[in-house]
């Protein structure tokens, strides 16, 4: 009875959880700054964290409403004039299989070192993140882009640096700087809790 009971709290806790993760994956995925001339959103390294303290498949949800919310915002309206099919798959591949990489890799580490764990899986996200989203763009809209630079008279490697380099950059140094900090502070707080 006390170890149903206590399966029974832990699920609970878990599914609180994550509601509040992807609560948090809704407010900070409407966060964007505008950077170089693209705008960076600020909800990867709330997938990051729940990836790492909820598990990979949590990480794999959060990001599919912050997709949905690109989707219907019109914010990949550019993409979905070519290849709506391609767009949309894109969009949720990125996403999904950042949150799950990033969980899987914590998981396989965190035994030897936790923080180091979350730090590998800071990295892991943004690289699956962008490294998709351009195999996303060469395999469905690359040669729209490519009309696209040379009407606007810039090079590929200008377009690409503004839709990629300068988000993965960004979205890398925000998660190497968020995600081990708040991961340390709430193992310190769940330790403080505990004792």
């Amino acid at each position: 009875m006390m170890k149903q009971r206590k399966q029974q709290h832990e699920l609970l806790r878990k599914i609180t959880m994550l509601g509040l993760f992807t609560a948090l994956t809704v407010v900070f995925g409407m966060i964007k700054i505008p950077v170089m001339g693209t705008t960076v959103k600020m909800d990867l390294p709330v997938v990051v964290l729940g990836a790492v303290i909820l598990g990979p498949l949590a990480g794999a949800w959060l990001t599919v409403i912050p997709t949905l919310i690109t989707f219907f915002t019109g914010e990949a309206a550019l993409f979905m004039t070519y290849s709506p099919f391609g767009t949309l798959l894109t969009l949720f591949l990125k996403g999904v299989l950042a949150g799950l990489l990033a969980g899987l890799v914590y998981k396989a580490v965190a035994k030897k070192h936790p923080i180091g764990a979350v730090t590998c899986a800071s990295i892991v996200a943004p690289v699956v993140n962008s490294g998709i989203f351009l195999l996303g763009c060469y395999v469905f809209i690359w040669e729209h882009l490519v009309e696209l630079a040379e009407q606007n008279h810039v090079s590929m490697a200008v377009l690409l640096l503004g839709l990629v380099v300068i988000n993965f950059v960004i979205e890398l140094v925000m998660n190497l700087v968020l995600c081990p900090s708040v991961f340390r502070v709430i193992q310190i707080a769940t330790k403080n809790k505990h004792t």
